[in-house]
């Protein structure tokens, strides 16, 4: 599990994310996790089960 959207940083939870610009949601970035639950992240554009918005949409 990553993302590549994840910076690590020497604040709590140690993770920034670079889309949102504010705290990583996960302990352990995963970009398809991050996809899944908020549609949010490099997996977001991409196809996927469960719900996920495409480009085409």
């Amino acid at each position: 599990m990553s993302c590549v959207c994840a910076r690590k940083t020497d604040e709590w939870p140690g993770w920034e994310c670079s889309i949102t610009e504010a705290e990583c949601y996960f302990l352990i970035p995963s970009s398809k996790k991050c996809a899944q639950m908020y549609g949010e992240g490099p997996d977001a554009c991409s196809e996927q089960k469960g719900g996920v918005r495409s480009e085409r949409d």
